[in-house]
């Protein structure tokens, strides 16, 4: 998959989930849930992690298709290694049997 589908895909969705946030606080202001006031505020969050989110995941797809092959392994072969111990460490231990 190239980098351009990765970044507009997730633009895309982000943008619809930001899309439904801002028409679900409407409706709760019309409704008179919400103050007006607070309304801006609720918007302007909205939008600010929609774009925190988009450049969040173009800056690490932009660095994942800057790596070489060999890097993208090392990355790889290091989160299976803390997978693996860490797995080991959430089962449950074994009591002895005492006699």
């Amino acid at each position: 998959m190239y980098e351009p589908n990765v970044v507009q895909g997730c633009e895309s969705i982000v943008g619809s989930l930001a899309v439904m946030a801002i028409i679900v606080t409407a409706l709760v202001t019309m409704v008179g849930l919400v103050k007006p006031a607070d309304t801006v505020k609720y918007c302007g969050a909205i939008v600010g992690i929609a774009i925190v989110l988009v450049l969040f995941v173009s800056v690490f797809v932009g660095l994942w298709w800057s790596m070489s092959l060999w890097q993208k392994a090392v990355i790889v072969a290091m989160g299976i290694g803390i997978w693996w111990m860490r797995r080991g460490r959430n089962r449950p231990r074994k009591k002895r049997e005492e006699e």
